[in-house]
């Protein structure tokens, strides 16, 4: 996602298995225990992530193409994505689903990272649904501990969801939540499941269900030029834009 800190381990694509219950968080989902390879099911949104990398895409084509939500990157810690209104504004105006992230550096402060996912949210009206939860991306020690890792991310999953109302998402593969130690985040977000190579991905503990899945990260699609990663949301559009 960050173009990329390429020894994240994960691996991608689509098979049929499970379904498609509505559930308002994974903690509670009513589907039971699923940690562990789930597929996709029948029901399937797609969409993709960009970033400034990606440049300035034709929003219109990318939603003709079949994609109908783009979670876009607001900043690298405190670097702030230069296309990120750009992409939520034109994004938005084709008709697709809008959500931002933010990769997070556990070096920098928790809170002001959060603050500034929710400064812009409150600029462009994107606190509430349809609109996606902020998305924190984890993917990376950034030279701390993992102890601190976790303790930063609970730091911003508490601020995010105080100040938009919303459960947050969070972003990683299973390698990468393995190495940490599977931990719980407190709030418990969605899950947002990097694995790329694969028919169907691992969802690490302690989640349940598969929503978000990033199966690619060499798509191609019409209205953007070069590599692009793609996502699917395991359900109806209601349901995701229900989150």
């Amino acid at each position: 996602m960050n173009k990329k800190i390429l020894g994240f381990a994960m691996i991608g694509m689509l098979a049929a298995c499970g379904g498609t219950t509505p559930a308002q968080t994974d903690a509670t989902d009513d589907r039971g225990a699923e940690t562990g390879t789930i597929c996709n099911g029948s029901v399937v949104q797609y969409g993709l992530d960009v970033s400034y990398f990606q440049g300035q895409p034709n929003w219109t084509s990318v939603r003709n193409s079949g994609r109908n939500f783009a979670l876009i990157r607001h900043s690298d810690g405190s670097f702030l994505d230069p296309e990120r209104f750009n992409n939520w504004n034109n994004a938005k105006a084709a008709g697709m689903t809008v959500g931002f992230y933010q990769f997070f550096r556990a070096s920098q402060d928790a809170v002001s990272q959060a603050n500034l996912v929710v400064q812009a949210l409150t600029t462009v009206g994107g606190k509430g649904r349809p609109n996606l939860p902020a998305v924190i991306d984890i993917e990376t020690y950034d030279g701390q501990s993992g102890s601190t890792v976790i303790s930063k991310v609970n730091q911003w999953l508490n601020y995010i969801q105080a100040n938009t109302g919303r459960q947050p998402t969070l972003y990683t593969s299973p390698g990468f939540w393995g190495g940490l130690g599977y931990p719980t985040p407190s709030p418990l977000p969605y899950l947002w499941v990097a694995h790329w190579g694969v028919s169907c991905p691992t969802v690490p503990s302690p989640w349940g269900r598969l929503r978000f899945w990033q199966y690619s990260s060499t798509g191609s699609v019409s209205g953007i030029s070069g590599a692009v990663d793609l996502d699917t949301y395991n359900g109806s559009l209601t349901e995701m834009q229900g989150l």
